[in-house]
């Protein structure tokens, strides 16, 4: 998705600071909440009541000066305040289901305690006995109904209607993010006479970068009434600590002044959101809820049954995600199947894309194709020629670090431009054959002229919001059109993976017909691993059992060193697997710098290596480990930080066997982990 033409330039300073100044405004620390419920603050021990929200008196009977001057248990009460420390206890998300009679008239509450650095905030919501009578009906009934769905189009369609036939809101819409965080509605569900978002685009500015962050922490936010003076803290700042209470974690924060003119001037009265996020935890779509003429309070408990429609929808999603991903995967792996039954002659570009080109450009809805190797090129459908494929493939193999696939839907603004053709999208990918001189596939997209519906005219509106350059609401939400030229359908991720599996079975069609060129390079892939390039499992153990043998026949000393990057499954949830790799290679390189010449390293499973130590006793094996290990953790680890291993030590006896040996060292690096990770532990 692009931004509007008629939108200011990111290159145009003013617009640059506007932009700047959005995404600095402190939206969580807003000194204020909504006035649909009431806040106290305390310190983290819960020993005294640092700030109060203005309301409280006309919220729980007490003013706010009186409150601040009362111990806690006073005000809340002894059994609510020892529930509040339990729950603050609780390990995971801080969901509000305590629930309290409180106040003159013995309301009942919900109240949703959670830690704000040094403090404690309580939040206390007015709560309705209905809330829990329905709720866990209104879940089966969403999870039958979400069963049913055959696609993730079908899912989120069931998804908003039944949100609003729960809610009563006027509309309830999903909003998708695309790659440039522009917004668009993908799926609604209204009421009759309500205007229509279906297909309306958002520019990035309209959700800026530090309220997606905030929904990243936090995925619901409700706005019983945008219109509504918020209620401020009283103090406005912690006699003690004096930094701004920081609200993420709750539901009552207070509503921006730029956020509250947005909504008026979108004709909205109430929201609520609820993010959804994909498999790799980045925000990716909201189901957004609207009501339009008066304001909408929706009960605590009905909000929290929304939030798990979504929760419980989000696996659903992804599964039909990975149908489909697999489906297409599926018709990749039979064409491999066809490909192996042809002629050698298949190693020729030319005679690969003549027999099957046109299956792969249906396959990937492309318009052109072209396979490059050892300087030998054939290309099919509507590609660059080819004396601009050959600059465009050497462009592709001079890119710094490793190389790896490379997409583009708008290559006139990237540095291929001079060689694109009628071509507007390119998914280049590597094959895995010869790394000084690389082989790709090359899939092309030509222009797709895309009409986009935006909501309201996304131009420059910047103001100065005290000193800060801001951008302002938009004043109407009119439909806009805009038609967007020299851009092609962009490459979802299915696509690009199915692309690379495909390039992999190429490389395999071609290697194994290129015996008599890539002899050598046909015994690394069977003896070394394609991420580290060590020496594989197979490799390793073959070279054990040799190095046992001879030293029981020639009483010589030999020892292993087999370790475990620790905590690695930690590294790749919060970096991602790609920087596990990273890791990983990282590693082998420390390990492989330290090692003689007469000593193996090979890589025995997942994060686990093996270094085979030939004439070595367990004392020097020893000092070989420590200095390994202190090598690792005082290596900088690019994004990760620091990095240490546990290793396990053993010394071949006169009665081990390959099996045996390496079965101690197991054991003893299982020790060394349990022991406290980070250290060595000989058998």
């Amino acid at each position: 998705m692009v931004q509007p033409p008629c939108s200011a330039s990111l290159d145009d300073p003013e617009f640059a600071d506007a932009l700047a100044g959005c995404a600095e405004e402190p939206v969580h620390i807003p000194g204020a909440i909504q006035p649909s419920g009431c806040l106290i603050s305390l310190a983290a021990d819960l020993s005294e009541i640092r700030q109060v929200s203005g309301n409280l008196e006309s919220m729980l009977g007490i003013a706010p000066e009186q409150a601040l001057n009362k111990p806690p248990e006073q005000v809340l009460g002894t059994s609510l305040l020892a529930r509040i420390a339990q729950k603050l206890e609780e390990k995971g998300p801080m969901a509000g289901d305590l629930t309290a009679w409180m106040g003159d008239e013995a309301q009942r509450f919900q109240v949703t305690p959670y830690r704000s650095g040094s403090r404690v905030v309580i939040e206390m919501e007015p709560f309705s006995e209905q809330d829990e009578r329905f709720r866990i009906g209104t879940l089966d009934r969403w999870l039958a109904i979400a069963e049913e769905a055959t696609s993730t189009g079908d899912l989120l369609t069931r998804l908003v209607h039944e949100v609003r036939r729960l809610c009563g809101f006027d509309r309830v819409l999903i909003y998708h993010f695309d790659e440039r965080w522009n917004g668009s509605v993908s799926t609604e569900s209204r009421d009759e006479g309500i205007g229509s978002f279906l297909g309306h685009h958002f520019p990035a500015s309209d959700i800026p970068p530090q309220v997606r962050r905030l929904y990243d922490v936090n995925r619901v936010r409700s706005i019983p009434d945008a219109t509504a003076r918020p209620v401020p803290l009283e103090p406005a700042v912690d006699p003690v600590d004096e930094t701004p209470l920081d609200l993420t974690l709750g539901v009552l924060r207070a509503v921006s002044p730029i956020h509250q003119r947005y909504l008026a001037n979108m004709g909205v009265a109430s929201t609520l959101s609820v993010a959804l996020h994909d498999e790799k935890g980045q925000l990716s779509d909201l189901l957004s809820c609207h009501a339009l003429s008066t304001s909408y309070r929706l009960s605590p408990g009905v909000r929290q049954t929304v939030h798990h429609m979504v929760m419980t929808t989000i696996p659903r999603l992804r599964l039909l995600h990975q149908k489909a991903e697999t489906e297409l995967l599926r018709q990749v792996r039979l064409g491999r199947e066809l490909l192996h039954t042809k002629h050698e002659r298949w190693v020729d570009p030319e005679v690969i894309l003549g027999q099957r080109g046109d299956e792969w450009l249906a396959l990937f809805r492309a318009d052109g194709v072209a396979l490059f190797h050892r300087e030998r090129l054939g290309k099919r459908g509507s590609a660059p020629e080819v004396a601009d494929l050959t600059p465009l493939i050497a462009w592709l193999g001079d890119q710094p670090g490793d190389t790896g696939t490379w997409s583009s839907d708008c290559l006139k603004e990237t540095p291929l431009a001079p060689w694109r053709g009628k071509s507007c999208g390119l998914l280049a990918i590597p094959l895995p054959l010869d790394a000084e001189k690389p082989s790709w596939l090359l899939l092309f997209r030509n222009e797709e002229v895309e009409t986009l519906r935006w909501a309201g005219l996304p131009g420059k509106r910047i103001e100065w919001h005290g000193e800060r350059k801001i951008l302002s609401p938009r004043n109407s939400f009119a439909v806009w059109q805009e038609v967007v030229f020299g851009r092609s359908r962009i490459w979802p991720r299915k696509e690009r993976r199915a692309a690379e599996e495909l390039a992999e079975h190429l490389a395999v069609l071609i290697a194994n017909h290129e015996i008599h060129l890539l002899n050598d390079h046909l015994e690394r892939l069977a003896t070394h691993d394609s991420l580290t390039g060590v020496w594989n499992r197979y490799r390793i153990e073959q070279a054990i059992e040799a190095e046992v043998t001879a030293t029981h026949r020639y009483q010589r000393d030999c020892a292993l060193l087999l370790f475990d990057v620790d905590h690695f499954k930690a590294i790749n949830d919060e970096y991602g697997h790609e920087a596990g790799d990273r890791v990983l290679k990282t590693v082998v390189s420390v390990v492989d710098a330290n090692l003689r010449e007469t000593d193996r390293l090979g890589r025995w499973g997942g994060e686990e290596f093996i270094v085979l130590a030939t004439g070595t006793t367990t004392s020097g094996a020893r000092e070989l480990a420590e200095r390994l290990r202190q090598q690792i953790a005082t290596t900088s680890f690019e994004q990760v930080g620091t990095v240490t291993v546990s290793i396990g030590v053993s010394a071949c006896q006169p009665e081990d066997s390959a099996k045996t040996l390496i079965g101690r060292a197991d054991q003893a690096m299982y020790q060394a982990k349990q022991s406290g990770r980070n250290r060595i532990h000989d058998a």
